[in-house]
């Protein structure tokens, strides 16, 4: 009956660690008690001259997988232009899971001697880790162009330090994956356990597989619900629509439209042919686009025509009257269309269809000369 006892523990210990890997371990009573301080945001903001950039996480510290925001704010005086960083799917050790932009809205701030327009290019980042430690957020650097004066333009940029995000495991003692112990030395065993021995190191290897079966699985399901980046002309069209939706025309925003309908424009062109818009004047950008062969002589047409449309109501002021205002998204959704991959065959196709509609008609109407 003694040398039944360790199978019986060992049947134990496997039937415990069966249940408790896939649900990522047996919560303990301590893991689940609310932790009673206040969570106070982390903000770090820096100003040079005309620019203001404010970065600020909602939070100092979080538990793996739990998402984190992440807002870049900066905020800029009327005439001057700010790039933006861009990053890919990861920001330093934590995974972007979503993505959020605004450019160029204008506001007003209070001064001493009254209000002084500005405009605002806001980011947000929902951000995710599963390593625990004191992960790094980097600093970001914002470059801009001070066009104030147009004689003598100022470039320059601005950043801000890099600061720890305390990420935590939801058990404590849970495994580590960066932290590792190192490999202890051979025992020599008895030979009456050695088969004692054999059996819980089989058990102890079944444990370990079903584990990194688990990890595996659960890799894969979050690679699968990973979102695809949408192809450019699907992303302006979507951008387009919810500009519509927002009904800031009908709200008195006009300006606010035609500074987000030419971003998406400038965007799209820069996502489309790799042309950098976005942080370029628009004679400095027209002048690129007249030497550029991924256009055409009407498309670069079309786009001078809108983007100095767009000026006029951005920066002289002008008040466009509603048909103005619904040919210049017209415009936008008509030269996003007739740049799309594949447009200009789809385009030879409907002439080509126009034409045998027309062939056909020609011989039914001959033949009803003959039957005459």
């Amino acid at each position: 009956m003694k040398a039944w006892a360790p199978s019986r523990t060992l049947a134990l210990w496997v039937i415990v660690g069966l249940a408790c890997a896939p649900l990522g371990g047996c919560r303990t009573k301590e893991a689940d008690t609310p932790q009673a301080e206040a969570v106070l945001p982390v903000e770090k903001q820096v100003e040079r001259g005309p620019v203001t950039l404010t970065v600020r996480a909602d939070k100092p510290r979080i538990t793996i997988a739990e998402k984190l925001e992440l807002v870049i704010e900066v905020q800029a005086a009327d005439g001057v232009d700010v790039k933006m960083p861009s990053f890919g799917e990861k920001l330093s050790e934590f995974e972007i899971r979503d993505f959020r932009e605004r450019a160029a809205v204008p506001r007003s701030v209070k001064t001493d001697g009254g209000t002084t327009p500005v405009r605002v290019w806001t980011q947000e980042y929902v951000l995710e880790s599963f390593l625990s430690g004191e992960l790094e957020v980097p600093g970001f650097t914002v470059k801009f162009e001070d066009r104030r004066d147009p004689g003598k333009p100022v470039e320059g940029e601005i950043a801000t330090d890099p600061f720890k995000i305390e990420v935590t495991s939801l058990l404590a003692g849970q495994f580590d994956p960066a932290k590792f112990k190192d490999i202890k030395g051979t025992v020599e065993l008895p030979a009456d356990r050695t088969r004692a021995w054999w059996r819980w190191t089989a058990a102890a290897a079944g444990v370990v597989a079903l584990a990194a079966i688990v990890w595996l699985l659960r890799r894969r399901r979050r690679k699968a619900a990973e979102p695809t980046p949408l192809p450019p002309h699907e992303w302006a069209f979507f951008a387009l629509q919810r500009l519509e939706e927002d009904r800031l025309v009908e709200t008195g925003r006009v300006q606010e439209f035609y500074f987000r309908l030419s971003g998406i424009v400038r965007e799209y062109i820069e996502r489309r042919f790799g042309l950098m818009a976005p942080e370029r004047t628009t004679p400095e950008f027209l002048a690129e686009v007249r030497s550029a062969s991924e256009l055409n002589t009407k498309h670069k047409l079309l786009l001078g025509e809108f983007l100095q449309a767009a000026d006029m109501v951005k920066f002289a002021r002008y008040d466009p009257a509603p048909s103005e205002v619904q040919s210049a998204l017209t415009t936008a959704r008509v030269f996003v269309d007739e740049t799309t991959p594949g447009a200009e065959e789809r385009q030879d196709g409907r002439l080509q269809n126009q034409r045998d509609s027309g062939a056909g008609r020609q011989d039914d109407s001959q033949v009803e000369e003959v039957r005459a």
